[in-house]
């Protein structure tokens, strides 16, 4: 009696149903779209384990750094590559982290980098501090002249004003010299300021190696007023 049932009549077969069996079958071939999911699902891995490496580092070394302000001061030598040296924040920007001495790539991946070659905090000179412009100093770019800087050693807080900044090639390194690169005017006579250089890649949302480099440059306005830091023997 089944095969009396003409074939437009038949459930399932029918011209409506075919044409929406056809519809679904359409589009990419699933080879093709496994790949494409199995791509995005390892980037959005990749980020959240780096996201979670740094978070994870930085919430440890902050605990850390705490728990060492506590004990009696006691002046420290000049900072090994990879050591500790304080924590830099910006309130207005929420920006707070760690900064370690040196710039090689497995120092930016987690902390701010102190650049060797400059003064320490306090020091007469330029202090000069680096970090990746996608993570700890993408704040940088709501900077604003007057804002408050904060670096806390061991034993010692400086306070900074932010007074200029400025867009470079990545070439430019006069922004390293103990004058800062001349970004502060002074006048004939008067003793260049303790400064603090803060540098990151620039533009910010720039995809891929950024061609130029992004530079605030602070004066220190509070803090132990020698000229050799607390944090040297």
């Amino acid at each position: 009696m089944t095969d009396s049932i003409p074939y437009f009549c038949k459930p399932g077969v029918h011209s409506h149903n075919a044409a929406r069996t056809t519809v679904r079958t359409a589009g990419a071939p699933r080879p093709v779209r496994n790949l494409l999911l199995l791509i995005g699902l390892l980037c959005v891995g990749y980020f959240a384990y780096t996201w979670a490496d740094q978070t994870i580092y930085q919430s440890y070394e902050n605990w850390a750094f705490n728990q060492e302000k506590a004990r009696p001061a006691a002046p420290l030598p000049i900072p090994a590559d990879g050591s500790i040296i304080g924590r830099v924040d910006i309130g207005r920007l929420n920006l707070s982290a760690i900064v370690r001495q040196g710039v090689d790539d497995s120092t930016l991946k987690e902390a701010v980098g102190h650049v060797p070659s400059t003064a320490l905090p306090g020091q007469a000179g330029n202090f000069a501090i680096a970090a990746h412009r996608d993570t700890l100093f993408r704040a940088l770019k709501d900077i604003r002249l007057g804002d408050s800087i904060t670096f806390e050693s061991q034993n010692s807080q400086f306070q900074y004003q932010v007074v200029a900044t400025k867009i470079v090639k990545p070439t430019d390194v006069s922004v390293l010299r103990p004058d800062g690169g001349g970004l502060i005017p002074r006048a004939n006579g008067v003793a260049a300021p303790k400064l603090l250089t803060m540098i990151t890649c620039y533009p910010f949302y720039y995809v891929g190696s950024a061609p130029e480099r992004f530079i605030v440059q602070a004066k220190l306005v509070d803090g132990p007023s020698a000229g050799k830091s607390p944090m040297v023997n």
